[in-house]
């Protein structure tokens, strides 16, 4: 009786995976440009407004210029984003606050970013989410979606540039024309996912789609069990990031 319930569960479990790559398979679309457009905060969702409102006067104090409020439009399916971003022209760090609205929620995070010339990033945010896909090489990202505190948020930042990038010289953009950094991220987005076999170029040649091959990688890494175990191995790098970091002030977060 054993074994059969264990028959049943694997094939329910298969069947999901498979239903859950089909879906995934004909419904995914990532916009193969960017149509980011500065827009007038009052002009916003109002839930992304209230958002971007809390954060620009913290950031600010941090010594950050406001680049702009920028609607971006589409970029995947049912989902708008918007996204806030900054400039500190001392230290040639970045920061942003991202959201994204779907038809059921609006999710949002905090990021601190520095580009280096030899193309190295490291980039330091708020957001929880597990990417479904492969990180790039050439960008080192920390979440610590516990630290809300913009000024905790970049310390833990500096720290971890001081560890992977110690004597790299930080790149900046040229004044008028920051966003362009997030744009270039963002467009390289489909096309690298192609270099790695996860996606396609669309026939509609405004958009990519999935590979087979992206949407079963996809769907098994975002459901159970594999999305629980993989939360699990991030909460433990994550916490040994901050662990190894010399500050006081992060050791006490972490014994909070």
């Amino acid at each position: 009786m054993f074994d059969a319930l264990l028959m049943h569960v694997a094939t329910f479990v298969g069947v999901l995976y498979l239903l859950g790559a089909l879906a995934v398979r004909w419904t995914f679309r990532f916009a193969a440009r960017c149509q980011f457009s500065e827009v007038p905060l009052n002009t916003l969702p109002v839930q992304v407004a209230d958002l971007f409102r809390k954060r620009i006067p913290e950031i600010q104090e941090l010594g950050f210029e406001l680049a702009g409020c920028y609607a971006c439009g589409a970029l995947a399916t049912e989902t708008h984003s918007y996204v806030a971003y900054f400039c500190n022209r001392g230290s040639n760090d970045f920061a942003n606050v991202s959201a994204t609205t779907t038809p059921k929620q609006t999710a949002s995070y905090l990021e601190f970013s520095t580009r280096f010339k030899d193309g190295l990033a490291i980039e330091t945010n708020t957001n929880g989410l597990l990417p479904l896909t492969p990180a790039s090489p050439d960008i080192k990202v920390f979440r610590f979606p516990e630290i809300q505190d913009a000024r905790t948020l970049l310390y833990t930042h500096h720290q971890l540039v001081d560890k992977y990038a110690s004597g790299l010289w930080p790149q900046g953009e040229p004044r008028g024309a920051e966003i362009q950094r997030l744009v270039r991220v963002v467009e390289n987005y489909g096309p690298r996912h192609v270099r790695i076999g996860y996606m396609r170029f669309a026939s509609d040649s405004h958009s990519y789609t999935l590979t087979w091959k992206g949407a079963f990688l996809i769907t098994c890494r975002g459901l159970w069990p594999v999305s629980l175990f993989r939360r699990w191995l991030h909460r433990h790098a994550m916490h040994s990031e901050l662990r190894s970091l010399s500050s006081t002030g992060v050791a006490a977060l972490e014994k909070a």
